[in-house]
């Protein structure tokens, strides 16, 4: 008969455990469902006010350089020295007529450029050789030589040096 007892007290000892659950999910089911992710909650708003610190300590260093930055102004001398305008630059232009990916291909066309009485320049980009005509100074002679070389070079156009 004793070992019936001790039956039954387990069975009314796991009652006891399964009727507080449920207790807990009468009470406030919304409660039930946050205790499933307390840790990630508790993550989160760490994550978040680590984020609050780190903001507010960086506004605070950006004040303090802000006013170092503003008392070395005024105490640095003031220049008398008048500021001239800068003479504006002088542009070059030259003309791209092809790009070869080897060095003889391109040699070849510098003769017959030369040939034709135009002043070729070969250049040097990465793997490949461009090659390029002209060192003038305005886009409206570049422009008129471009329309002339456009009948020999479909995709030929103008660069600036």
């Amino acid at each position: 008969m004793e070992s019936q007892n001790n039956a039954q007290l387990e069975l009314f000892s796991q009652t006891k455990a399964l009727n507080n659950a449920k207790d807990l999910k009468k009470g406030n089911p919304f409660l039930a469902r946050i205790r499933n992710y307390e840790k990630t909650i508790l993550i989160i708003i760490s994550l978040a006010l680590t984020g609050i610190v780190s903001f507010s300590l960086g506004v605070e260093k950006g004040k303090r350089v802000s006013i170092a930055t503003q008392a070395a102004d005024k105490l640095a001398p003031k220049s008398e020295v008048l500021k001239q305008p800068e003479a504006p630059q002088k542009q070059n232009y030259i003309i791209q007529l092809a790009s070869y990916k080897t060095r003889m291909h391109a040699q070849k066309e510098v003769e017959l450029l030369k040939k034709r009485g135009l002043s070729p320049l070969v250049l040097s980009k990465g793997s490949y050789t461009v090659l390029c005509v002209g060192n003038l100074s305005n886009r409206e002679t570049a422009q008129s030589l471009l329309s002339e070389l456009k009948k020999l070079y479909k995709d030929c156009y103008i660069r600036r040096l």
